[in-house]
């Protein structure tokens, strides 16, 4: 694997062999100086080599952020060699995409040629295509066939993050890593482990689907019963103290006591006998009030008709007064001034004569014709008193009929609000007769429902039968599983003190690994939990050196010492790792670690120790500088 400045500046090249591989940087303890052993990039080195395997996140968020303001155009390349076949994964470290895997001799090739139309950006489908073709189709529903190395390699390359906590245990959130691993449920990752470890068969993933769709069923049904039960116990609490009956009346009747059918069909009946009130006859009242109303708006109508007549005859009979008053003025003896036809002094017109009229003034005519306009002003003023004294007659019948109205007013509200308690008793009846029905069809169903109410049969039969399958798949499983213990001891017997037995058990409550030592029965602290989690991972290494598990024989532990692990046991894994390679003449796996502690003298060269790095100065870590 190689860290580029640019494409063409190379930061950090490590060649990484087959067989062991130690990352390392000295504790205090081992370099004889003050730099601290964390912080040179240990973990970031695992992290970058994910990377190149397909993992989406290389970094958290914030390291990303300090890494592209120092090395934007930087680059991470990995040479992936899958069957004898050299693949280059080059990664930009600053913006996503732009990332690509070809076929090439070498990093440097590979970046030369660049990224070509048709490339994959990621490792995932060749190491899918090339390891896991069976387990791809086998997957549980959380995972995608092509999710598969992105599961698995979670597995093979654990978070530091995660301490080595558990066998399922191996992407932490706080790493941003983007893993499907990250956000699966551990049956779906126990699937995933099965079936590469080929502990799991499509018998028997059938029956853990069929186990939990019964499951399912069984609770689904549970919780319903629960309920209908619940509406059956609501229901006749009801139905009880509705027809006030207490808790020894059944539905049917017995020799001492009417059941609750009969005490609902009586009460039923009961509420159907009850008489209605009659309601008043307010449309008679209202039909005097209206015709009463009618007869007032006639005397008002004729009222008015006679006001308005005195007041026109008044008014004429004035004009009338008026004319005739000056006819008189103008020709009364002593009276007279002008002449009433051409307005000249009548005097002057009888000494001089008339020198407009032709004709001499007819002082008679003119006196006849004021007596007329008096005699017509006088009838009318007669006729205008006789329209007035009608005109009160009217008004004093319509104030003789205001005591009729108020007293038809006041009875039809008092009808009407004998009317509306009319009505609600009405609806009071007729609410009991509703409920009363309502509790016989209550009761009856009730009495149905406790006549059909059989308990639903248990799904413990089949259950029983699948479980029973379950049971027949973990069985044929047993061999993977016992060929990963029998590897799985011989770890621990390699490794540990004498007297220590280990045991791999895959039950329905999932697979556990345990170590056992003689007289002391199981032990378990910090330090040999996360002993017995890195010796099942090489186990299942070594079953994938053999080819009995759907695994690459590949493994990445980061910092495996855990708490107090003793020293002398750290060094076992150091010494059982070295034993495998040196047991063959080219070693069929790859075992890379990170380690603070000092690895055995025979082991601190450069054949094993393929990069050693420190946290200072800045020239000694991963990148070479500060970031």
């Amino acid at each position: 694997m190689a860290i580029f400045s640019d494409p063409n500046t190379v930061i950090r090249d490590v060649l990484l062999k087959p067989g062991l591989n130690i990352v390392w940087t000295p504790d205090m303890s081992s370099s004889g100086s003050r730099a601290l052993a964390h912080g040179s990039g240990k973990t970031t080195f695992c992290r970058l080599l994910r990377a190149c395997l397909g993992e989406p996140g290389y970094a958290t968020d914030s390291q990303r952020s300090r890494i592209f303001v120092r090395l934007p155009k930087g680059l991470i390349a990995a040479e992936i060699l899958i069957d004898g076949v050299c693949w280059v994964a080059v990664r930009p470290l600053g913006l996503l995409g732009g990332e690509f895997v070809a076929q090439a001799a070498s990093i440097e090739d590979a970046i030369v040629r660049g990224r070509l139309d048709g490339d994959q950006a990621f490792i995932d489908p060749l190491l899918v295509d090339t390891f896991f073709p069976m387990i791809a189709g086998a997957t549980p529903p959380e995972v995608g066939g092509e999710q598969v190395w992105d599961v698995l390699r979670a597995w093979l390359t654990r978070d530091q993050e995660c301490r080595l906590a558990d066998i399922l245990a191996w992407r932490s959130p706080q790493t941003q890593s983007r893993s499907r691993a990250q956000v699966l449920g551990e049956t779906a990752k126990l699937t995933i482990v099965r079936l590469a470890l080929r502990a799991l068969d499509a018998e028997e993933q059938a029956a853990a689907l069929r186990e939990r769709a019964l499951v399912t069923s069984a609770e689904d049904e549970r919780r319903r019963q629960a309920y209908q039960q619940q509406r059956y116990i609501d229901g006749l609490k009801v139905v009880r103290a509705a027809l006030s009956a207490g808790e020894e009346v059944g539905f049917d009747d017995t020799i001492d006591q009417k059941g609750l059918v009969s005490l609902a069909e009586a009460a039923l009946a009961q509420a159907m006998r009850a008489d209605l009130p009659k309601p008043p006859d307010v449309g008679s009242i209202f039909a005097r009030l209206n015709a009463l109303n009618e007869e007032r708006r006639a005397l008002e109508a004729n009222q008015q008709g006679s006001v308005k007549e005195a007041d026109l005859k008044q008014g004429e009979a004035e004009r009338y007064r008026a004319e005739a008053s000056l006819g008189e003025i103008d020709i009364t003896q002593g009276g007279v001034r002008v002449c009433p036809i051409c307005r000249v002094s009548v005097d002057e017109t009888l000494a001089k004569g008339c020198g407009i009229s032709l004709e001499r003034c007819d002082l008679a005519t003119l006196k006849a014709t004021i007596a007329d306009k008096r005699g017509k002003a006088a009838e009318l003023a007669g006729e205008a008193n006789n329209a007035a004294q009608e005109a009160k007659r009217f008004e004093a019948l319509i104030n003789q009929l205001r005591p009729r109205q108020q007293a038809l007013e006041a009875e039809a509200k008092s009808a009407d609000a004998v009317s509306r308690a009319v009505q609600a008793a009405a609806k009071d009846v007729q609410d009991r007769i509703y409920r009363a029905r309502r509790t016989v069809d209550d009761v009856r169903s009730l009495r149905e429902a406790e006549a059909s109410s059989k308990p639903a049969p248990p799904a413990t039969a089949a259950l029983d039968a699948v479980r029973a399958q379950l049971e027949a798949g973990r069985s044929r499983a047993r061999a993977a599983i016992r060929t990963l213990e029998e590897r799985y001891q011989g770890i621990m017997a390699a490794w540990l003190p004498d007297g220590v037995e280990g045991t791999v058990k895959l039950d329905g409550n999932g697979l556990k690994v345990d170590a056992q030592f003689a007289g002391r029965g199981e032990v378990s602290t910090a330090a040999l939990d996360s002993l017995k989690i890195v010796a099942f991972d090489l186990a299942a290494l070594h079953m994938a050196v053999e080819e009995k598990a759907d695994l690459p024989a590949f493994l990445v532990h980061d910092s495996p010492r855990e708490a107090d692990l003793d020293g002398q046991l750290y060094e076992g894994l150091f010494g059982l790792l070295h034993q495998w390679e040196e047991s063959v003449e080219m070693p069929c796996f790859q075992y890379i670690v990170t380690t603070t502690t000092a690895p055995p003298l025979n082991l601190r060269t450069d054949t094993h120790v393929r990069l050693e790095m420190s946290s200072t100065p800045a020239g000694r870590r991963l990148f070479g500088m500060d970031l």
